[in-house]
């Protein structure tokens, strides 16, 4: 029954993650880019205490320098969390980890395809292949971090 119910909330949880990804890729251009603006000015701000006595200008100008790396690190951290999540749902339902593996990979990948098509209708953005190559290699990360972790609780097992 416990396992059950952490199956279920696994499940939930990459549902949830999924629908995340989703609400962020149908903010418009504009509203997606002032909210990766904002967290590249706290980063900013912490990084160099003197960022906010910079000028207006010099502010925009490094903010728009870094804005795109925190972009594309944030596809990638998504896309490595949700091949985390799917990995960990298909737990019960597969006993290999290849199987595991490849569910997580496959369904990641696929995710990143559809929510790109998904973001070529929204206004202001766009579908890019450069992002499906980003997001896959999260997807790849999280399907290794998921190797790794398995491996360890598989010889734990085995030394019990």
């Amino acid at each position: 029954m416990k396992k059950r119910i952490i199956s279920i909330i696994l499940i939930i949880a990459t549902l949830g993650w999924m629908c995340f990804i989703f609400s962020l890729s149908a903010e418009p251009a504009e509203v997606s880019s002032q909210t990766s603006g904002r967290i590249v000015k706290k980063l900013c701000r912490i990084i160099d205490r003197d960022f906010d006595e910079l000028s207006p200008e010099e502010q925009f100008e490094i903010t728009e320098k870094y804005q795109f790396y925190i972009r594309k690190t944030a596809h990638f951290s998504a896309y490595t969390i949700l091949a985390i999540l799917i990995g960990s749902s298909a737990i019960p339902y597969f006993e290999k980890v290849r199987y595991r593996l490849g569910i997580s990979f496959v369904v990641g990948v696929l995710y990143a395809i559809s929510d790109e098509i998904h973001q070529y209708f929204v206004p202001g953005r766009s579908c890019e292949l450069r992002d499906v190559l980003i997001d896959s290699a999260g997807v790849t990360l999280g399907c290794i971090l998921l190797f790794i972790l398995f491996k360890i609780i598989e010889n734990k097992k085995r030394s019990i």
